[in-house]
């Protein structure tokens, strides 16, 4: 007898940014009108959606990264990591007349940081660069959210080609009343954000993502650091995951991003939310024990942390 049917995955194409950071290591943060004085303890690849790209790429299931960028040494051994990880990167654009975009990061002793983007001009790849063909080979799209207007058009453009769309809507990038954030969500299927983002929705995260869910999203997923995350979904299942093993933090630089990209990467390859929500929390828990916000891949699949999960109804 045939067996049981294997579903092929699906396939994510992220639309958006991928850095050089600069990691120094500080006794603190320096503030206004103060600096801090510290050591540079590595030069590594960042960028929201080139870590969430990663992050999806190694549980086996096709990604696309679609950015902008510079040319040189230190952006080629970006696109090289990249690739190691099993990212396409055929219709990234290259603009050699720009360095890439950078950012650097400050990290104090307990892990937590502060950091500055370096604006070069180039950041993501114009509408109109980006080949057609990205939609039309994508079941998932998923846009940088940090120009709203944007990544609107590009969520339209994936829903007129057939397909899903998921952001991360991080807390400086919009306002709940705005106009072109309604449109964006109106096309977007999953909604991934942190703590901050969700108060700015409502006091409890639970309360926040059901906010969003009345304005067309399916899914929504709230990190909540140390916490853990929940999921929601519209039909009002929830589920609850958290590390139970003790987690000293040494870089919470991308970590939401890992979550992110271990969340959808696990859902195109077939899991359920539950189990998807668990590796997602396992991939950030990770992501903060090493310095870079890709680095913890390279330690996959050992020293997997402890991740309980839990399943509630919302209430009416």
């Amino acid at each position: 007898m045939p067996g049981p049917e294997v579903r092929a995955p699906e396939r994510l194409a992220v639309i958006g940014d991928a850095s050089v950071d600069h990691f120094v290591r500080v006794p603190h943060i320096a503030g206004h009108d103060n600096k801090a004085i510290g050591q540079l303890v590595g030069i590594y690849g960042g960028g929201m959606s080139a870590n969430v790209a990663a992050a999806a790429a190694v549980q086996r299931v096709p990604v696309e990264l679609v950015t902008k960028t510079g040319v040189g040494p230190q952006t080629d051994a970006v696109y090289r990591e990249l690739v190691s990880y099993g990212v396409e990167l055929r219709r990234s654009v290259r603009d050699p007349e720009r360095a890439t975009w950078m950012c650097f990061v400050q990290l104090d002793p307990t892990g937590e940081k502060a950091l500055v983007g370096a604006d070069t001009g180039i950041k993501v790849p114009e509408v109109t660069e980006i080949h057609p063909g990205v939609f039309a080979d994508a079941d998932y799209v998923m846009p940088l959210a940090d120009d709203l207007v944007w990544a609107a058009e590009l969520a339209e453009l994936a829903t007129a080609a057939g397909c899903r769309t998921a952001i991360d809507l991080e807390p400086d990038a919009f306002e709940p009343e705005q106009e072109e954030l309604r449109r964006l969500l109106g096309h977007t299927d999953v909604v991934f954000l942190n703590g901050a983002a969700a108060q700015k929705w409502a006091p409890d995260p639970l309360h926040a993502a059901r906010a969003i869910h009345a304005l067309g999203p399916l899914e929504v997923v709230v990190s909540s650091g140390a916490a853990g995350a929940l999921h929601s979904d519209a039909d009002g299942r929830v589920h609850r995951a958290q590390c139970t093993d003790p987690v000293q933090a040494v870089d919470t630089t991308g970590a939401g991003d890992a979550l992110a990209g271990a969340f959808l990467g696990s859902r195109l390859g077939g899991a359920d939310p539950a189990k998807s929500l668990q590796r997602a929390v396992a991939h950030a828990t990770s992501c903060v024990l090493h310095i870079g916000s890709r680095t913890y891949l390279e330690h996959l699949p050992q020293n997997q942390p402890t991740i309980d999960v839990t399943t509630e109804r919302a209430p009416a």
